[in-house]
């Protein structure tokens, strides 16, 4: 009976210490949270691999530097006091958090690493079998011709399988 506890026991622990181990954004943005790690996981999704590799090797401080440069040079309308594009990045993760954070992991899942760098999709339906594996896919097709295939795994998560 013992040995089934400690997984659990395991999960919580660590679940514990790695959410102490938040730094705090206090740049010139309105991020959607003031958590570093958490904007630096959402910028993983749209930044190159180059520009995420340097911002990984940065210090904090110089993370939220970057961070600001990086949607100052973004902003489309430079003769607007808003950036377009930093608010639909936002928007975009802020529906994410509330479309995906049932058995979806939030923003850690692939359906919202896909939504935050493409938005929602135009046409999205589910099917009942992938490969005869009786396994449950959601289809998500976008205007611009992408296409991202997802299957549930054993735990109700949704994994993507194809782009």
């Amino acid at each position: 009976m013992k040995i089934k506890f400690l997984p659990i026991i395991f999960l919580i622990f660590f679940s514990c210490a790695f959410k102490n181990d938040s730094k705090i954004y206090t740049g010139n943005l309105n991020f959607w949270s003031n958590n570093l790690n958490e904007i630096e996981l959402a910028m993983s999704y749209i930044l190159t691999n180059d520009e995420y590799k340097e911002l990984r090797t940065l210090s904090d401080q110089d993370k939220i530097e970057f961070l600001d440069n990086y949607w100052e040079s973004m902003d489309p309308d430079k003769s607007t006091k808003e950036n377009e594009l930093f608010n639909e990045f936002k928007v975009r993760v802020i529906e994410s958090k509330k479309l995906f954070s049932d058995f979806d992991s939030g923003i850690f899942s692939d359906r919202a690493k896909i939504y935050i760098k493409f938005g929602p999709p135009s046409e999205k339906y589910k099917t009942d079998s992938y490969k005869n594996t009786n396994n449950e896919i959601l289809v998500w097709k976008y205007k611009t011709g992408y296409e991202f295939i997802f299957t549930i795994d054993a735990f109700g998560r949704y994994k993507l399988i194809k782009n």
